[in-house]
């Protein structure tokens, strides 16, 4: 039987298809009846599902990253889509072909490092060329850095993902820099490539990404600090000054101390840093919601709890599909 894609499930459809299981909460509803929500996906995409029957039995029977049958009818429930599970069953992942269930860059991993090597070749600080270059001479760092997501759910959250919003923030920097005098080129792009590296270690997970317990307890804005300080503390004569403003920088990214910045930002670098970051994981977020809900008959997503808003999808769309960008312009 041929799979049916996430992508593909529309409202009204009956699905019998097999899916890979990336979260999973056990409930109790206001009328006391016990529930099991899902998030199931494939390489096309996720989608809400829900076991209202026999939860505590498929709770125990089923667990995150396994892959199961699912039959049941997708409907739209506040303009998002959902499956209403009729019947689910667990199947051994030696019977499917995973990379049908694992979504990844659209981009291939191979070609964005390449793009950000070369960016990084032209940072003139030797200090800090020295650094980078000791880090992509890693093979332990970088094989972990080319696969790791850039966030359980929010943004780029899928495998390559952290490289694709590295190589989107090295980018922008890039950019800004010609925008204002006296900006630090070399510690900019240094800060941009490394404001993430911390996510390696703090997210994991073969099929499904999941925070690791370093992750919980620390981190990845304290474990990228830490993974850098291991790195200068290779190369000999690196100005302490130098590292502690690309420190500062990670440090600081998230911007205020109630989004897990350990300090705010204090350098023009860091602000900037802090900005385009941030402006990268919006945008990659908005982007995901609309597209998820591509196939919802709606000019507007589903209530985006994060931005406490809906977003006007129906342009997107239409530039998606071919519209005339330049006249949009």
């Amino acid at each position: 039987m041929k799979k049916t894609m996430i992508g593909e499930l529309k409202d009204g459809m009956i699905v019998d298809s097999t899916f890979l299981i990336k979260t999973k909460t056990y409930g109790t509803g206001k009328t006391g009846k016990d529930y099991l929500t899902l998030i199931v996906g494939d390489k096309s995409g996720d989608m809400d599902a829900r076991v209202w029957d026999h939860a505590k039995d498929v709770d125990s029977m089923i667990d995150v990253s396994n892959i199961v049958q699912i039959r049941g009818r997708v409907n739209n429930y506040k303009g998002k889509l959902q499956i209403s599970i009729d019947e689910i069953r667990w199947i051994d992942k030696t019977s499917v072909e995973m990379s049908d269930y694992l979504m990844t860059s659209a981009r291939p991993a191979d070609e964005m490092l390449n793009e950000l090597k070369m960016l990084m070749t032209t940072i003139g600080n030797e200090h800090l060329r020295a650094l980078v270059d000791l880090f992509f001479s890693n093979e332990q760092l970088m094989t972990a850095f080319k696969a790791a997501s850039a966030a359980k759910s929010i943004h780029h959250a899928y495998s390559g993902g952290l490289l694709e919003h590295t190589l989107n923030v090295v980018r922008l920097s890039d950019m800004i820099v010609s925008v204002y005098e006296g900006i630090d080129r070399s510690l900019l792009l240094t800060s941009a490539m490394f404001h993430d590296i911390g996510k390696i270690k703090e997210l994991g997970g073969e099929f499904a990404t999941e925070y690791t317990g370093e992750g919980r307890l620390i981190g990845h804005i304290v474990i990228g600090a830490g993974i850098v300080d291991g790195l200068v503390s290779q190369i000999k004569g690196f100005p302490e000054e130098l590292a502690m403003l690309l420190k500062h920088s990670i440090l600081s990214h998230h911007g205020e101390l109630e989004y897990g910045s350990p300090k705010r930002p204090k350098t023009i670098e860091a602000i900037l840093l802090h900005y385009i970051e941030d402006m990268d994981s919006k945008v990659a977020s908005i982007k995901s919601l609309i597209e998820k809900e591509s196939n919802v008959e709606s000019e507007w997503t589903s209530y985006h709890q994060s931005y406490d808003r809906y977003f006007y999808k129906k342009h997107y769309l239409q530039m998606m599909g071919g519209g005339d960008k330049k006249n949009s312009e």
